[in-house]
């Protein structure tokens, strides 16, 4: 778990619009707050297609409620103790949302609102775990948030629109 130091300068590099590395459920994140700007930076960053849709991470269902509809079933999926992610319909287009269960990144989403988090890469390479691939991967990340090593594994993705499993 990150410290509380941790926590306040993570909040506060992401209130400015930076792009940081910050430990998950899963692996390691680049992270940034969701808004139009950031899902491009974090796209460059990677080397992504600039129209690549990036997983946004919650603490509550409140912070959503707005942005699409939630059902029984995404409710039942946010209770499982395996991390999915699920792939839902907005007005205009689709989002993938997961809920956090780490308490220190809760703490942080609550102070600042969503946040992107996908895998620490460049694009079709696989995801880095060591602090040193981080130090040495990206100068535009503002702030590696180093929680040890994570040896898990990418998300489930569950694409509640089309009722199958992607990953």
């Amino acid at each position: 778990m990150l410290k509380s130091k941790e926590i306040k300068l993570a909040t506060t590099l992401l209130k400015e619009n930076k792009v940081v590395i910050l430990p998950t459920d899963t692996i390691y994140g680049l992270s940034a707050i969701f808004n139009e700007e950031n899902e491009k930076q974090i796209n460059l960053i990677k080397k992504s297609d600039q129209s690549k849709k990036l997983i946004v991470l919650f603490s509550k269902l409140s912070q959503i409620k707005n942005l699409v509809k939630i059902t029984e079933q995404f409710k039942k999926n946010t209770k499982s103790k395996e991390p999915i992610t699920q792939i839902l319909k907005t007005k205009n287009s689709s989002i993938a949302l997961r809920m956090v269960k780490r308490k220190d990144l809760k703490k942080i989403i609550n102070r600042v609102g969503l946040i992107y988090s996908t895998s620490v890469n460049y694009s079709g390479n696989p995801f880095l775990t060591k602090l040193e691939e981080f130090r040495l991967f990206n100068i535009k990340v503002s702030e590696v948030f180093w929680d040890g090593e994570l040896i898990s594994k990418p998300s489930k993705i569950i694409d509640l629109i089309e009722n199958k499993v992607i990953r």
